[in-house]
């Protein structure tokens, strides 16, 4: 599970020094991502330069379209990449250059690479596109139809959600969750207090084993009730942005 609160203390300073030693903020960027990701912000640092823009978080989103990973993941989400770009470099178009939306990418680079220290790797092309969340590209994917949760769950997990279907319909079984680095704890306390009725100490037990172990079953249930829980989460964290894998195995 991500730890946002840590990620965000990083980001201030690292902004800090960004901004009074641009050179230095560079090299530290370039370092802390892996060949795919900065070929990804090469490309959106070169479609920026043509208009003599700063690279905002629709420019990043560019260079992600050209990524083959995230163009595969979001094919299999039912969406065509080549509509996708073309919106992409309209808006790119239109766009009014400023240091806000400037700010913004930064914002996305930042916290990727924060982000993806604390996971213990360099940042990657899924990173970046975690971290557009509550920006102009997800703005943009929002309005065509993209949902970016979905297909970070697919770059997260390498497949769609697992499948709530049984042979045996009457037997019980387990609810579980698994790891990934963007969930946040927060919200992993969040659903198993609100939607499986935890207490705070059990609910923070849970988290910490999913987190340290990959994953924890959080409860046995009639089909029909793991079924409504897991849909339940599901939605949660999808409207809220995170690729939370939950799901059910037999007992």
């Amino acid at each position: 599970m991500a730890y946002l609160a840590i990620a965000a203390a990083g980001f201030g300073a690292m902004w800090w020094r960004g901004r009074s030693r641009p050179d230095r903020m560079r090299a530290a960027l370039q370092s802390a991502f892996d060949g795919d990701a900065e070929v990804a912000l090469h490309l959106a640092n070169h479609e920026a330069r043509q208009l003599g823009h700063g690279v905002t978080s629709l420019h990043i989103l560019y260079g992600l379209v050209q990524d083959d990973t995230i163009a595969s993941a979001i094919r299999e989400a039912g969406h065509d990449v080549g509509a996708l770009e073309d919106r992409v470099l309209e808006a790119i178009s239109n766009l009014l250059d400023s240091p806000e939306l400037w700010d913004e990418g930064q914002q996305v680079l930042h916290y990727a690479a924060i982000a993806s220290s604390h996971a213990g790797r360099r940042g990657g092309c899924v990173d970046l596109w975690a971290y557009l969340a509550h920006t102009q590209a997800a703005t943009l994917l929002q309005a065509n139809g993209v949902e970016r949760a979905s297909v970070l769950f697919r770059l997260v997990h390498k497949t769609s959600d697992p499948s709530l279907v049984v042979d045996n319909e009457r037997a019980d079984v387990h609810v579980v969750l698994r790891n990934d680095d963007f969930t946040t704890v927060e919200f992993v306390c969040e659903i198993l207090r609100d939607v499986f009725g935890m207490p705070e100490g059990e609910a923070e037990t849970a988290m910490s084993k999913t987190h340290h172990e990959g994953r924890a079953v959080v409860g046995r249930f009639a089909i029909a009730e793991a079924r409504s829980r897991v849909l339940a989460v599901r939605d949660r964290a999808r409207e809220a942005g995170y690729p939370l894998w939950i799901g059910i195995e037999p007992t």
